[in-house]
């Protein structure tokens, strides 16, 4: 049986804070990472939602590459994609011009690295079996 102290709020705890070494434009980088809250994760996906139609029908469709590249943005503490200093030293301005001006100079399956990264922090790796057998123990 499950106890109610398992669900006062203070018994969560903020995202840890994780260091991962990753290839970037062929050079080994340290970047941080922190898990974002499963609000900001709805805000984010609200936010790359299309709206379209169809034959008379309302299609509602997620633009997955918008939604990957702002979890990217959101999840990654250093280096900070919203630091005025790091968008000036690339030409860009905004946090989603950094990241694809840096994408630019990746290879793409070091994009794909960062990616899988932040999706496995934030918990997106783990089929719903994993789940359950989580839920069980």
């Amino acid at each position: 049986m499950s106890d109610l102290q398992d669900f006062l709020m203070d018994s969560f705890e903020d995202a840890e804070i994780i260091e991962r070494k990753v290839s970037l434009g062929g050079k080994e980088k340290a970047m941080k990472f922190k898990a974002i809250s499963a609000a900001t994760g709805d805000e984010i996906r609200k936010s790359c939602r299309k709206t379209s139609f169809h034959k008379g029908q309302r299609v509602v469709e997620t633009d997955q590459d918008a939604f990957v590249a702002k979890l990217i943005i959101e999840t990654t503490i250093f280096p900070d994609f919203k630091s005025q200093e790091l968008q000036q030293s690339w030409g860009v301005l905004g946090a989603e011009n950094l990241l694809k001006a840096m994408k630019a100079k990746m290879k793409d399956g070091e994009y794909a690295t960062v990616s899988t990264i932040v999706s496995e922090i934030n918990g997106y790796d783990k089929s719903m079996n994993d789940l359950v057998e989580e839920a069980k123990n």
